[in-house]
């Protein structure tokens, strides 16, 4: 075998390799997409498609969930559907999560979302709502409430990121973006290699509680090792502080009432960095802390999410 002849085959061994990662990546994801199909219903917002779900009587008050980062609709809905069947409850895959799209022509942030929302609401024909959101959700709830006054009426908060240097990103959510190492990221190592994580993160999730049986089966989870979901989802975290950063010193304009739940052992969030803080900041807000909970509290207190909800409707109600 001549010297140069050995060198092309040497170039094709990269060559090679790559191909067959691409191929066992997209095999992975398209297995992913598979096991958890789209179980709600799709509405074209602005040109963009989302995925929705809703539960509860239909003359049956209204209730926006949003649920947080690297997860979908089905992570609050597994926990809580039963505790909050009382309400005419929408789910919503926030844009560039579980199934629902995410613009890709401009700069995302929880802004250009929470108008999004709004108008997802309005195509919905929910005037007005509480709204309910978790962790990185509840950031974009409290966008919601400073941007659409009209539209939200109460806040219920559960261990909400709310505030700048909740720690610095992780190295994958900004490799994600870069090119050739972003495209190794998204089609070979995450959705080949990423369903033995996403249990361990859950574990991180609910510490110091357990983890519920078959909880990322149930929540449908490995959705975030799909692409463009994890894409979009890396994109917030790449740059999450600077998000917060722009909106929260306004928090103190939210005068609806508000209640936040948080663990004192969350080990994802600070309680004291982000739920206590913005309780201090904004007027009509009351922090509840669980003791034992962590950072997935809903999952092992629905009652006092709902007791919650229920509290913020009726001062709503006393307010109007």
């Amino acid at each position: 075998m001549t010297r140069t002849v050995l060198l092309v085959l040497l170039g094709l061994v990269p060559a090679a390799l790559l191909l067959a990662g691409l191929f066992a990546g997209s095999a992975a994801a398209r297995g992913v997409a598979s096991d958890y199909p789209p179980e709600g219903n799709f509405v074209s917002v602005d040109g963009t498609r989302l995925h929705f779900k809703v539960t509860g009587p239909e003359d049956a008050a209204p209730l926006l969930v949003l649920h947080g980062a690297s997860s979908n609709l089905n992570e609050p809905r597994v926990a809580l559907e039963d505790a909050l069947s009382g309400y005419r409850v929408y789910w919503l895959d926030r844009p560039g999560l579980g199934w629902s799209e995410r613009p890709g022509d401009v700069a995302w942030s929880p802004q250009r979302e929470a108008a999004l929302i709004a108008q997802f609401l309005e195509n919905q024909g929910v005037a007005q709502t509480p709204v309910l959101g978790h962790s990185w959700g509840a950031a974009i709830a409290l966008r919601l409430a400073m941007d659409q006054r009209d539209r939200v009426t109460g806040l219920v908060l559960i261990a909400p990121a709310a505030r700048a240097w909740v720690g610095d990103a992780a190295f994958y959510n900004k490799a994600t973006h870069w090119p050739l190492i972003g495209t190794l990221i998204t089609r070979v190592i995450v959705p080949t290699y990423g369903r033995g994580q996403v249990a361990d993160g859950a574990q991180q999730a609910f510490s110091p509680e357990p983890v519920p049986e078959n909880y990322v089966e149930r929540t449908h989870l490995p959705l975030i090792l799909r692409a463009p979901v994890w894409k979009a989802n890396a994109y917030d975290m790449a740059h999450v502080n600077t998000h917060l950063a722009d909106q929260e010193t306004r928090y103190d304009t939210i005068t609806v009432p508000t209640v936040i739940l948080a663990g004192p052992e969350d080990t994802v969030v600070s309680t004291q960095g982000h739920a206590g803080r913005i309780a201090e900041t904004m007027p009509n807000a009351e922090l509840e802390l669980i003791e034992g909970a962590g950072h997935n509290l809903h999952h092992h207190h629905p009652d006092r999410v709902r007791a919650a909800v229920d509290r913020v409707s009726a001062r709503s109600a006393e307010n109007r």
